[in-house]
This record gives structure tokens, sequence and C-alpha cells, in this order.
């Protein structure tokens, strides 16, 4: 079966989501240091103290954000060849962008963000896409690639 544009077009947007969260770990990593910086200006031991948690906790969070959008840019390619498992992992990715959007209610990027995941969502989750991911779990011969022209292309196979 040949891959739907919409799984393609699915793919891409959650890219560009993850691409949006190297943003997101820029920020964190920017404002944790500002807040040390502004927490252990001038300060006691105690203050010190304090920003060296804000500091250490903001490369953290850095780091936990950061494998995150490297899972999210595996599954988004490996949903390209008909993983469903990648399906899923996005799915949860969609609803961990809603959540960081309604802690600041504000932040018109993380809207979206949500936005961009939800229309994934939709391609994803479609009657086409459905269809092929199924074909490609029941073990298709070869996937031949939307655009390849009279070529056939196969991609590697999922359990």
């Amino acid at each position: 079966m040949q891959r739907p544009t919409s799984v393609s077009v699915a793919s891409w947007i959650w890219l560009g989501c993850a691409l949006l969260g190297t943003v997101a770990v820029s920020n964190i990593l920017l404002a944790s240091e500002f807040i040390a910086v502004f927490v252990g200006a001038g300060g006691t031991g105690e203050e010190l103290s304090a920003s060296q948690v804000i500091g250490v906790a903001g490369v953290i969070g850095a780091v936990i954000a950061m494998a995150a959008v490297a899972i999210q840019v595996v599954a988004a390619v490996e949903l390209r060849d008909g993983a469903r498992w990648a399906r899923v992992l996005l799915t949860i990715s969609a609803s961990m962008a809603l959540v960081g959007a309604l802690v600041d209610l504000t932040d018109w990027s993380a809207w979206v963000l949500v936005a961009a995941n939800v229309a994934a969502l939709v391609l994803a989750y479609g009657e086409s896409a459905s269809a092929y991911l199924d074909a490609q779990r029941r073990g298709a011969a070869s996937v031949p690639v939307a655009g390849a022209g009279s070529t056939t292309t196969t991609r590697r196979q999922h359990a």
C-alpha cells in the first residue's frame, strides 16, 4: 500500500513541532539562569544555595525536554515508515503540549503548538492513515513511497 499524503504531512508537522520544542528548551535554560542570577544577587549563603538549585533544576528540565524532542523526531520519522507505536508516542507528545499550554494560558506560542499537534493527530488518525498503518502491521512486502515515480522504494517493516 502506498503511503498516504496524510501520514507524510502529519510527520512533517510533528518534525516542525520538535523544532519549536528546541526553542522551548532554550527558553527553559534562559529563564532558569535569569532566576538563578536574581535569587543569588548579593545573597547570603542560603540565597546562593537556592540559586544553584534553580540553575541545576533548569538544566535537568532542559535535558528532559531535549530527550522528549529527540523521541518525537524519531517517532515522526518512524510514523512515515508505518510504525503504529510511533503514532501512540506522538499522541502522548501532543497531550503533553496541551498540558504545557494549560500551565500558562497566555502563552500564544504554546497554543500554536497545540493547534499543530491537533492537526497532525487528525491526519495521523484519519481513515487512509489508519489503513496504511494496519497494512504495515500485517507485513506488506513492499511499500511504494508516494511521489517516487515509476520506481518502487521499499521501507523497512515494523512488527
